[in-house]
């Protein structure tokens, strides 16, 4: 009779314990965590030790999953309120700025595609990795040179192209999305540069992909942080900052949809972004 209580116990256990695995995948987890208990099943034997644990640990997971629904729940919330109240204006603006020539209407494009990649129903790190792009066939090496143009007129003075004259290197890529990650790049390198310092585009053609590197003078990023700066919310910023630590996020999200891809590098007294892109015929 004991050696079948236990066993009875021993199945119950397993059993729960098999629910907990299989209920707490994503696709189930909104609809049965409150569903999940074992504290039934306490005891002062080794099983109910074991079941003890099995439920404080269940416990400060539902606890976890609850306030992360609760957090992404208010970015949607935040992301609702600004886009509603920045789209207006910025539809009218369009409408001033409405040739083609004009330089302004290319920030505007810009501003109203993050917008629309914002304002949905999901947070905004979802909805940046599931931003959908156009990508065509474009010459990195001019869109590289138009860049540093007009750098400048984006409030990031001495940006200079390294001297290049390998000719144009076509690759597949979305034209406003590569413009929104050399922006991030450029903003990251100007906020990181030693004071009078330039930040240099250099170009390179390498084993049948196009390479884009923007370097800065300044301090280095600390070795185990070289993968870590991509991640959503990873930022230097003070906690109270503006900065919400997705700029580098983006860059990497947008580029691995153009199957590119990006890396940081202590190099040249400071840090180099790589960007490489495959080239096309």
């Amino acid at each position: 009779m004991i050696a079948l209580s236990l066993m009875r116990r021993i199945a119950r256990l397993t059993r729960r314990a098999a629910a907990v695995s299989y209920n707490l995948q994503p696709t189930r987890i909104d609809e049965h965590l409150d569903q999940l208990e074992v504290k039934d099943l306490r005891g002062s034997d080794e099983l109910g030790i074991l079941a003890g644990t099995l439920a404080d640990l269940l416990a400060r997971a539902k606890l976890a999953l609850r306030r992360e629904q609760l957090r992404a729940e208010h970015e949607r919330d935040m992301w609702h309120a600004v886009g509603h109240e920045i789209m207006s204006p910025l539809q009218a603006l369009l409408a001033l700025h409405e040739q083609p020539s004009d330089e302004s209407r290319r920030y505007l494009l810009r501003m109203q595609q993050a917008l629309r990649v914002l304002y949905g129903t999901a947070s905004p790190s979802e909805a940046l990795a599931a931003a959908p792009l156009s990508p065509d066939r474009l010459d990195l090496a001019a869109f590289a040179a138009q860049l540093a143009d007009n750098a400048a007129h984006a409030g990031i003075a001495d940006v200079r192209l390294a001297p290049w004259d390998g000719g144009p290197l076509w690759v597949h890529a979305d034209e406003y999305a590569l413009e929104d990650v050399l922006t991030h790049l450029l903003n990251n390198a100007q906020r990181h540069r030693e004071p009078g310092t330039p930040i240099v585009l250099a170009l390179q053609r390498l084993d049948g992909h196009a390479l884009l590197a923007v370097h800065n003078r300044g301090p280095g990023i600390a070795h185990e942080r070289l993968e870590r700066v991509f991640e959503y919310g990873e930022s230097d910023a003070p906690a109270e900052g503006a900065r919400r630590g997705q700029g580098l996020f983006v860059a990497r999200s947008y580029l691995a949809k153009m199957d590119g891809r990006i890396e940081a590098r202590n190099e040249g007294g400071g840090v180099a972004f790589v960007i490489t892109l495959p080239l096309q015929s």
